[in-house]
């Protein structure tokens, strides 16, 4: 896929994405539970999770923006790059960005093992997201954040702003990316199989989809530790 990254690697350097992706970054969740989280860690202890929840915070948004717009232009609907370049972001990771370290299920301790299977279980995944590997290095914190966040992706509110955002996503790829992205499905098809190519449909789809819920989550979790 260096083929579609480097179409969509300019617009992501752009400041054009950078503003558009806070559209994305705040979906009015209206419904977050309370608790205080102080009982259970230091305020040091705190902050690193919050670190952490802020990587994701950040990251997710431009990864959904990234995914639209390959399955829009696989999908023969181009990003056409209408708009002019506003100006352009440092690339590399940001500076101050802690380090995530991601816990591997089958190391983890038990409970921690069966509490990252219920959530990708309540995903219907086989693996469990990033974001809640990185969490689980704080075990008590991810499952009383669970405890909570589980009953709202089960709720309307948590449906129908999913949606919203994958549908603003597109929207957005359309509207801001200043560089054409054209991954035409000819050009795939002379490097992948008809089935290879479903495929990779099948799974930009599924990655859309799910990112669209971890923003969601994410932001859960920030607001309810904040």
């Amino acid at each position: 896929m260096s083929y579609a990254w480097q179409q969509v690697r300019p617009n992501m350097l752009t400041t054009n994405v950078e503003a558009v992706s806070n559209e994305l970054r705040f979906p009015s969740i209206t419904c977050v539970s309370t608790y205080d989280f102080t009982k259970n860690y230091p305020i040091e202890t705190l902050n690193k999770i919050k670190r952490i929840l802020s990587v994701f915070h950040y990251v997710n948004p431009k990864l959904l923006l990234i995914a639209s717009a390959w399955v829009e232009s696989i999908s023969t609907r181009p990003i056409l790059g209408k708009s002019n370049v506003t100006g352009m972001i440092k690339q590399g990771v940001i500076e101050g960005m802690p380090q995530i370290s991601l816990v591997h299920i089958p190391d983890a301790p038990y409970k921690t093992q069966q509490l990252l299977l219920d959530i990708a279980k309540e995903h219907h995944s086989f693996d469990v997201a990033s974001d809640f590997r990185a969490l689980a290095n704080y075990p008590q914190s991810l499952e009383i954040s669970w405890m909570h966040l589980k009953p709202y992706i089960r709720g309307d509110e948590y449906s129908v702003l999913k949606s919203k955002l994958l549908d603003s996503s597109v929207d957005l790829v359309h509207q801001s990316m200043p560089y054409p992205v054209i991954v035409k499905i000819e050009s795939l098809a002379n490097v992948y199989t008809s089935a290879q190519l479903s495929g990779i449909m099948g799974l930009l789809s599924m990655f859309q989809n799910f990112l669209s819920g971890l923003i969601l989550e994410v932001e859960f979790m920030r607001k309810m530790i904040q």
